[in-house]
């Protein structure tokens, strides 16, 4: 009796297909074979294949060409949920680095601004979620992957606080591959000594309407914070 393969599940078809344009084997530009062979190729069902290549759609990586298959869009059309992939697996030598910088100098200013705008809206009563995401934070600070997830708790609890929707959907969408990225860093070395009295004060700033003496104080943090995270990753990487 011959052996039956298993039919590999939509997550997998979708991370082979996310490698493969990640690393090169479809290039931007490319088209993927076409849905007949595709199929065959990866052992997936038809409609597990559309499914994967629409979440790729979704994504920005690829697009339908009538008459001509799917398409694989120019790099600079993705969208930042391609990054963690990228940062792994697709990242030319040598560039991992500035990008690393890059994210983090996004992330920094991505969270002063919330931190700046949501600072009027705030007072001791509201700020109590953040301030027991930021003891949990602590509490997980060998775990570093839950050290960062609670840690981006504590700022999606401030926007929250602050009842601006806008900026907790903005915060939604970008935790996902910050958390990712987190999954790569292990060692209790990478939480400063200085986290909790930071944000103590931070949260204290806030309560008193001091959005600029927050913002002032997290930057610090950041800045010092952020030189552990890319010292992390080219010891990783290398």
């Amino acid at each position: 009796m011959p052996l039956l393969h298993p039919t590999p599940s939509l997550a997998n078809v979708f991370d082979r297909l996310l490698s493969d344009i990640v690393t090169g084997t479809y290039p931007p530009g490319a088209r993927l074979p076409a849905e007949r062979d595709l199929s065959r190729l990866l052992g997936a069902s038809r409609p597990t294949l559309r499914e994967a290549l629409r979440r790729l759609g979704e994504w920005g990586m690829v697009r339908p060409r009538r008459g001509s298959g799917v398409e694989v869009r120019p790099i600079f059309e993705w969208s930042v949920d391609v990054l963690p992939a990228y940062l792994k697996l697709g990242a030319p030598q040598g560039t991992l680095g500035p990008l690393i910088r890059d994210v983090l100098g996004l992330r920094k200013v991505v969270l002063l601004e919330v931190i700046r705008l949501v600072a009027p809206r705030l007072d001791e009563k509201k700020l109590l979620p953040a301030r027991a995401a930021v003891e949990r934070a602590w509490a997980a600070r060998h775990d570093v992957a839950t050290f960062v997830a609670e840690d981006f708790e504590c700022i999606r609890a401030i926007a929250q606080a602050a009842g601006t929707l806008p900026a907790v959907w903005m915060l939604n969408t970008i935790s996902g591959v910050y958390l990712e990225i987190a999954k790569t860093m292990t060692g209790a070395a990478m939480v400063p000594e200085t986290y909790l009295d930071t944000y103590r004060s931070v949260l204290a700033a806030l309560e008193r309407g001091n959005g600029t003496a927050a913002c002032d104080e997290l930057g610090r943090y950041f800045d010092h914070y952020d030189r552990r995270l890319v010292a992390a990753f080219a010891e990783v990487s290398s």
